[in-house]
């Protein structure tokens, strides 16, 4: 039978134990239905519960839906993205009419009946089976063609898999190696880094947990679908029991969180004497940067691990290591005053001795996981009569660039790649040259559905 993450759920408000009405099947999922508890009621959307509380009354209208059986119109809700602002959806010539009286309301009426036929067209997207839909376009119809209109978050995550800071969380997800329960992936986002620790977990569930619902419906469906997931806020109370965990696990994310204090003493809650938690790519306070959060200095990060035996080191150095086919340096922590001057920070802290070491070769590389395929920072540039392709490395824009700086040390500008090479590469197969490809990070592993 499937491991069934509802049996252990807690309310994390009144500690209760949430109790749902539908049986589960024989797999251990509940696709639709409303947990209760000594003081809420909780929507299950998917077969992802949404362990929340919102003023706005969204969840009770979640709940509300299940009830009445409209399970579709309840994931649609949650789902659907808001249309393109006024007025941009309406055709080019109506917005170029002046604004005027009259033109005004004739310029909002074209947009709504547009918007209405862009939401069947989202609607038509998100809910599509058949083959051909994979998670960048939907990663698209988010970030390019709805009403959040950001590049910015679209290279974000559609790029995500050649990028510094997945290389330095997919080093520390080889400290796990047999875990005895499950593993916790905080602020898990769409499930990058999730797939990983599914990869390491030695047949134990691993648990996405973000509070952000779109991302781990794509997760559970295109990303990492062997994972399980709640949707509940990251930095407060968790719904799961105490020494839950054989591994907490947070990359990118914990210099966002507010309730610091709250989140850290979660983590060692829910892995206790004997688990391990990690968090990953960490922003400095004194290197401010765009979209960093609420970042502490290094003292600051230790602090909150004081307790426990931890080692607190440079991402920098984890990835010089990474490009070696080697494990992080965990004998012991960097010095303070070098971390003052690194820009990004990774901890790990554990009771148990045998985790801090200094983590050799890799037996393969971590970025080959998945479907091979070329990194999406590269373009063909030229390609000859004998079909040899020249590949150029470029970037979606200044800021990736600007955001990404590692990228120019390990990434070739240009490579040159064989027809045979490209064929090779579209039937999976591995050879001496793709090899040479994986370890320039020309070539990555990604989910069968993802681009």
């Amino acid at each position: 039978m499937r491991f069934s993450l509802l049996r252990y759920l807690l309310c994390p408000f009144c500690g209760a134990t949430l109790n749902g009405c539908q049986a589960a099947r024989s797999d251990g999922e509940v696709e639709y239905d409303v947990l209760t508890c000594h003081c809420s009621e909780y929507p299950i959307v998917a077969g992802i519960p949404i362990i929340k509380k919102g003023a706005s009354g969204e969840i009770d209208d979640i709940n509300s839906l299940i009830k009445a059986g409209r399970q579709r119109d309840a994931l649609l809700a949650m789902i659907v993205p808001p249309p393109p602002a006024v007025p941009t959806l309406a055709p080019s010539w109506i917005q170029s009419l002046p604004s005027v009286k009259g033109v005004r309301r004739f310029k909002r009426l074209a947009h709504e009946r547009e918007a209405r036929v862009w939401r069947e067209q989202a609607i038509d997207l998100l809910t599509e089976t058949r083959n051909g839909i994979t998670a960048c376009k939907l990663l698209d119809l988010y970030y390019h063609r709805s009403g959040f209109k950001t590049n910015d978050g679209y290279d974000y995550f559609a790029l995500r898999f050649g990028q510094p800071r997945h290389l330095v969380a997919l080093s520390f997800t080889t400290l796990i190696e047999q875990p005895n329960k499950p593993i916790l992936d905080l602020a898990c986002g769409y499930g990058h880094i999730t797939r990983s620790l599914a990869q390491r977990a030695n047949g134990q569930p691993v648990v996405g947990l973000d509070q952000e619902f779109i991302g781990l419906h794509l997760a559970k469906n295109f990303i990492a679908p062997g994972a399980d997931y709640v949707c509940c806020v990251a930095d407060g109370p968790l719904p799961f029991p105490d020494g839950f965990f054989s591994v907490a696990f947070c990359s990118d994310a914990f210099h966002y969180f507010e309730n610091k204090v709250t989140s850290a003493a979660e983590l060692k809650r829910l892995t206790q004497e004997e688990g391990l938690v990690v968090s990953v790519w960490m922003h400095n306070v004194l290197w401010r940067r765009p979209y960093d959060g609420l970042p502490l200095p290094a003292e600051g990060y230790q602090s909150l691990f004081a307790d426990m035996p931890h080692r607190l080191v440079a991402d920098s150095e984890v990835l010089v290591r990474y490009l070696q086919k080697k494990g992080p340096a965990l004998a012991c922590s960097t010095d303070i005053d070098r971390l003052a001057r690194e820009p990004l920070l990774s901890i790990v802290a554990s009771h148990r001795q045998e985790f801090f070491r200094e983590y050799g070769s890799f037996e393969e590389w971590p970025h080959v996981e998945g479907s091979l395929g070329l990194n999406p920072l590269y373009v063909e540039e030229k390609q000859d009569l004998a079909g040899v392709v020249k590949l150029r490395r470029a970037f979606p824009s200044a800021f990736y660039r600007e955001e990404h700086p590692q990228c120019e040390k390990y990434l070739p500008e240009s490579v040159t790649v064989d027809p045979q090479v490209l064929a090779d590469l579209a039937l999976g197969t591995r050879t001496p040259a793709i090899d040479g490809l994986i370890e320039q990070l020309v070539v990555l592993g990604m989910p069968e559905h993802y681009r």
